[in-house]
């Protein structure tokens, strides 16, 4: 099996902060939004471009089973080093290479790889931001 490259865009914050701009915010298509509860831990919600954040379900009941750590080999994830144990291919989970540390996901044919790396974050685009502890105007997506 081959593997190709994707780009995952990924956005985590309170569920207090989300709820003040809940009919304001629209995930784009596929952006996952993990949102740390107060009373149930980390749950995600993934955009479909034209729903607010109020009106997206959360996709999962909990994260802790949603990503599998073990070995990629020759097209395939392995709970072990020694490749003798493969971990069932699901479409609803994410597999981490443990050696590399690099993230895939099955397609429901083969894994594909996700990219991690992300442009800077703009007032208009997410991505990775800076963090200063002076004031700024924030046009390079910083954060004071």
């Amino acid at each position: 099996m081959t593997t190709k490259n994707a780009i995952i865009r990924l956005r985590r914050d309170n569920d207090y902060n989300y709820n003040k701009i809940k009919d304001t915010f629209i995930p784009a298509s596929g952006e996952v939004v993990l949102v740390d509860t107060a009373h149930d831990g980390l749950r995600a919600k993934v955009g479909d471009g034209y729903s607010t954040y109020a009106q997206l379900q959360f996709t999962d009941a909990d994260l802790r089973n949603a990503a599998l750590q073990g070995y990629f080999f020759d097209g395939q994830f392995y709970k072990n080093e020694i490749h003798d144990a493969l971990f069932p291919a699901m479409i609803n989970k994410i597999y981490i290479d443990l050696p590399t540390s690099k993230i895939y996901y099955y397609n429901g044919q083969e894994y594909v790889i996700i990219s991690t790396t992300y442009n800077n974050a703009s007032n208009i685009e997410p991505g990775i931001v800076k963090l200063y502890n002076t004031l700024g105007n924030n046009i390079d997506g910083t954060i004071t």
